[in-house]
């Protein structure tokens, strides 16, 4: 019944986040049912019940992170109100950067997922559709770039800048990962802007 829903909505997105606490203060080889369930103050019993298996839980958990990192692919939506293309573009990069090192747990814990996808197939279909995803968000916004300076970017797709968009907050991604302390958004973000001026071709 309708009423009964929300209750066991609320258990399970509990047992879920206990789940991403375990997994982000130990790592994916630590989520267990009994740690999970200790986490969330519930029994193992009950873990299993909502998930059936440590597998199940943890592709779970893997929907809940995609869900909500960068990779939701929500990037047009939150630029409406910017005319100019390349000031979009910019600024829909710049606002996933920033996200990054705010998110470090669940940076590092997609990259864990990434680890895991190469012997888990459902895992890494997952994970490669989240990709496929996010570097679609971005083809509106290359598209209109592409179409407001035609001669600049005559030998380019919106396709295919979009996939330099995505690739590149992917990169840093993996910088905030590797080397959290060193990871400068603005930096970053300058160096950016100084490739995107350079020219658009180099000779041979």
């Amino acid at each position: 019944m309708p009423g009964r829903r929300a209750p066991e909505e609320e258990r399970r997105e509990a047992i879920l986040h206990a789940a991403f606490q375990v997994a982000a203060r130990e790592r994916l080889g630590a989520v267990t049912a009994r740690a999970v369930a200790a986490e969330a103050a519930v029994s193992p019993g009950l873990v299993f019940f909502y998930f059936e298996s440590v597998d199940k839980l943890l592709v779970a958990l893997l929907d809940w992170l995609l869900a909500h990192t960068i990779v939701a692919g929500d990037t047009p939506d939150r630029l409406a109100d910017v005319t100019d293309p390349a000031a979009r573009m910019m600024l829909a990069i710049r606002r996933d950067v920033e996200w990054l090192p705010r998110q470090r747990e669940r940076v590092e814990l997609f990259f864990d997922y990434w680890v895991l996808g190469t012997r888990h197939p459902a895992i890494r279909r997952k994970i490669r559709r989240a990709l496929d995803r996010y570097r679609d968000a971005f083809v509106p916004l290359a598209r209109a770039l592409v179409d407001s300076d035609p001669e600049r970017y005559a030998r380019m797709s919106a396709e295919g800048l979009a996939s330099v968009a995505a690739g590149f907050v992917e990169g840093c991604a993996l910088q905030v990962v590797m080397d959290p302390k060193q990871f400068d958004v603005e930096r970053s973000m300058t160096t950016l802007a100084a490739l995107v001026r350079a020219p658009a071709s180099i000779p041979a």
